[in-house]
């Protein structure tokens, strides 16, 4: 976890890895009631469509290209599922707790426009090239955490990918500026490939 301060808020980023099952109950540990705030790297249209997720939605549910080469070097590390689990269980304990999440992401509408004017056809195919090498790449398996930032390094070889990864955490960094002007103590559940970007906006070192 990551500790620090905004102005007179505490706040507490808690890094996960997207995909693996056994982050649900890490999140869910950390979830406790002296949080007067718990807020998740989803968008507000993602955290409904969570709460109505049943398992027709998931049998039905189709990975990107990107998400499914993601998911077959990640299994590695044990089982892995969707929606993610360790936004689930976000959603899943402040649920029981009679709580909202807060969305630290963009909506959808916003998302798209950003990929849009981000993401060229040069960058998808440039995508499918990347892609087809990773299943020979030999990635650091060390750690999930080590495996996903290598991963990401990768990806983000690509232009648009890395320019949206940046608008993401800039975005980020703005919500949880916001929140934390009427907020004391804010817990941030947020995919740790994305942690360092958002801690950078944010001017902690």
């Amino acid at each position: 976890m990551n500790t620090f301060s905004l102005g007179e808020c505490r706040v507490t980023i808690l890094p996960v890895i997207k995909g693996l099952v056994s982050e649900y109950a890490k999140v869910t540990d950390a979830i406790t009631d002296e949080y007067d705030c718990v807020a998740v790297a989803l968008g507000l249209e993602e955290i409904e469509a969570i709460k109505h997720m049943d398992g027709e939605a998931v049998e039905d549910y189709e990975p990107s290209k990107l998400d499914s080469v993601y998911g077959y070097h990640l299994k590695q590390f044990g089982e892995i599922d969707v929606p993610v689990p360790a936004f689930k269980a976000v959603i899943d304990r402040c649920a029981s707790m009679g709580i909202e999440p807060m969305p630290l992401d963009m909506c959808d509408e916003e998302f798209t426009q950003v990929y849009c004017d981000c993401v060229s056809t040069y960058d998808l195919l440039k995508e499918n090239k990347i892609l087809k090498k990773s299943m020979k790449t030999t990635f650091d398996l060390s750690s999930p955490e080590a495996f996903v930032k290598q991963w990401d390094s990768l990806i983000n070889k690509i232009k648009g990918q890395y320019a949206v990864s940046l608008r993401r955490e800039e975005y980020m960094a703005r919500q949880l500026t916001d929140l934390a002007k009427y907020r004391k103590n804010v817990l941030a559940v947020i995919e740790c490939d994305r942690v360092d970007g958002v801690l950078i906006e944010l001017g902690i070192e």
